[in-house]
């Protein structure tokens, strides 16, 4: 199902056990040019991008520098 504008998803990283609640502002950028990428942390890994958090909602779930990581999403 296609989520709009103002959906607040849960997103929690691999790599840590934090979760944090993150709406939806726009429907950008073309993730499907990043197909086949994967992201690996403490042997949880992961294909293909779900979702471009904000830089202060990625730093509440990891290290920003990392620049992408393996996550779960819940609606």
């Amino acid at each position: 199902m296609r989520r709009t504008c103002g959906h607040t998803f849960y997103v929690k990283g691999l790599c840590g056990s934090t979760e944090i609640g993150v709406s939806i502002a726009d429907c950008g950028p073309q993730t499907d040019l990043w197909c086949g990428e994967r992201s690996c942390c403490n042997g949880n890994c992961a294909t293909d991008r779900l979702i471009d958090l904000t830089p202060s909602g990625y730093s509440a779930i990891g290290n920003l520098s990392t620049g992408i990581m393996p996550v779960t999403i819940r609606s």
